[in-house]
């Protein structure tokens, strides 16, 4: 019998297969893991219109054999988006469930932010998109907002990742000695940079996009690393900070609930979707305005309070493993299908 039920994936099965658990525990069918990696970084101008091509080329094949599914998850969300995309160009009949986990839209700049924003409304507006998932409650306002959308479209559920701790050495101690900021969209790294200049708190940035010159002795930025070698970076930092750009757009979540996986607490600037649904001030990490004198209060607590430090590092991870597993992400999605009254059996 053929598994009429699939999730589109950008990573590799291995990672897929506590999430499609999760789905198969609490919808009782199964589901097929699709895998096709289009995002392998960002090298030059050649290499970024190979992942474009690669972006709408998969979803393409799944639109041409469509009648063969009944259910859909877009686990990497745009592959969803773009299986919409050609339904309602081709006004073709709506034959499967969608649901777009993760769902992210961040406004660009010029003329390409309008052609952007026009293209994802001319989606989101689209009868072939039945539920959007977004990582907090306030981007799902946010995007309801935005489209014009009814905001039941958007729900709402707490993200999960991999136990990233089971990819590294953990019988190796940590060094924890240095404070590690990671990720690319949403990021205010002049903030954070101005924060830590005049400091001698060692600072660590990982970001492929970020390049700055004249840096302090004590701050140090890393383009170059890539999957098995950020997670030693989080592994051996004492612990992480996320310093948000733009409050209402939902971004570092995977980020955060890495380090909570591996027992680091964070610091992460307010307002933020991460500090109103995921970070507990005071149990989980700590939440500071994006002032300068407020964040070096917070960064001195975490480095000298090891009473603090010790406490924030257990509730993270005891949360991580209560809460945001992929097998439970797998099964929250599972019951929005349900719950909404959309999935095919």
């Amino acid at each position: 019998m053929k598994v009429k039920n699939i999730a589109l994936f950008d990573s590799n099965k291995e990672e897929a297969e506590d999430f499609i658990k999760g789905l198969e525990q609490s919808t009782q069918q199964k589901w097929k893991a699709l895998v096709y990696t289009a995002n392998e970084g960002r090298k030059n101008r050649i290499g970024n219109l190979v992942r474009y091509f690669k972006y709408f080329f998969f979803p393409f094949t799944i639109f041409l054999h469509r009648k063969k599914y009944n259910n859909i998850v877009g686990w990497q969300a745009f592959y969803g988006l773009l299986f919409a995309f050609y339904c309602r160009l081709f006004h073709v009949k709506k034959v499967n469930t969608l649901l777009i986990k993760n769902f992210t839209y961040k406004p660009k700049k010029g003329f390409i932010g309008i052609v952007y924003f026009w293209f994802m409304k001319y989606i989101v507006k689209s009868k072939y998109i039945d539920v959007f998932v977004c990582t907090s409650q306030t981007f799902c306002d946010y995007c309801a907002e935005v489209f014009c959308e009814p905001k039941e479209r958007f729900v709402f559920l707490p993200f999960g990742v991999n136990d990233f701790t089971e990819r590294v050495d953990m019988s190796v101690p940590a060094t924890n000695d240095y404070i590690l900021s990671l990720g690319r969209s949403n990021r205010d790294w002049d903030f954070l940079i101005e924060c830590f200049s005049e400091t001698h708190y060692p600072l660590r940035i990982v970001c492929d996009e970020l390049h700055k010159d004249n840096l302090p002795d004590n701050i140090r930025i890393y383009n170059n690393v890539w999957g098995e070698e950020s997670f030693e970076f989080i592994k051996n930092c004492k612990f992480m900070i996320i310093p948000i750009m733009d409050g209402k757009i939902g971004s570092g979540e995977t980020v955060l609930l890495q380090s909570m996986s591996f027992s680091k607490p964070i610091i992460i600037t307010k307002p933020s979707c991460l500090a109103d649904d995921y970070v507990i001030d005071g149990e989980t990490g700590l939440v500071v305005s994006k002032k300068k004198d407020d964040m070096m209060v917070a960064v001195e607590k975490l480095w000298g309070n090891q009473e603090l430090y010790k406490r924030l590092s257990s509730n993270c991870r005891a949360l991580y493993e209560n809460k945001h597993s992929l097998l439970s992400y797998g099964k929250y999605v599972g019951n929005t299908l349900i719950n909404r009254g959309c999935l095919k059996r």
